[in-house]
């Protein structure tokens, strides 16, 4: 894991974005480039980056889009992954629908998590047991969690499913999420964590995963292969 400092949430997030350009670079004559998104905040943030200065500086047409989690809700919802994603970044850019493999968070949990387990286990490539995505982008809580792996249910990080049934421990919501196996394949993993709430959790990276710093987190970016942190705190 390597950690990188930033003076704003800009400049972090075009470091990220300048990252993720070298990664499709490299697969130039391999399309198309198989990407994970995550939601909330920061990634809302990113995909107005992306609108207002990336436009014509990525190969939008060589991206098929993922999801690492979605909240169990419509597209419409205001708590939708999806939702936040198709306002801000693919209706914007007219990315076309076929490149969009959303989660269908409407859909009875259990039976969604089972359908985008088969869609990305028959879409992507494999290594070895799992799918290999060519980029996923995670974010990481104030409280540790990363995907939607809580630290209440930790053993979604060995899980054998490529998506499961997680919850909210504050809120119950249910979600669907990548679970750890999927996460640690091999894909590189880039993580902005912004905001002054994260300030513990990125002390919690640097201590590593550990017997008393048993987050999820910590036990992702500690077994990651290839993983950057980029922040400003």
């Amino acid at each position: 894991m390597k950690i990188e400092n930033y003076k704003d949430n800009k400049e972090a997030l075009r470091a990220l974005t300048s990252q993720l350009m070298t990664y499709m670079a490299r697969k130039e004559d391999q399309k198309p480039f198989n990407l994970a998104l995550s939601g909330g905040e920061t990634a809302k943030k990113m995909f107005a980056l992306w609108v207002d200065e990336y436009r014509d500086k990525i190969d939008w047409d060589s991206l098929r889009f993922f999801w690492v989690d979605e909240r169990c809700v419509a597209p419409t919802d205001p708590d939708s992954n999806f939702g936040h994603a198709n306002k801000l970044l693919f209706e914007p850019l007219q990315i076309p629908r076929d490149h969009i493999h959303r989660i269908h968070g409407e859909v009875e949990p259990g039976t969604e998590a089972m359908r985008y387990s088969r869609i990305v286990k028959e879409y992507l490539p494999r290594h070895g047991q799992f799918p290999y995505f060519d980029c996923i982008i995670l974010g990481i809580g104030g409280d540790s969690h990363t995907a939607s792996i809580f630290p209440d249910n930790l053993p979604l990080l060995t899980d054998s499913r490529n998506y499961a049934v997680s919850q909210h421990p504050e809120t119950g919501q249910f979600r669907i999420t990548m679970t750890g196996p999927i996460i640690l394949n091999g894909s590189p993993l880039l993580v902005p964590v912004l905001g002054a709430g994260k300030g513990p959790a990125i002390e919690e990276l640097k201590q590593g995963y550990s017997a008393v710093n048993a987050t999820p987190a910590a036990y992702i970016l500690s077994h990651a292969v290839d993983s950057i942190v980029y922040t400003t705190l």
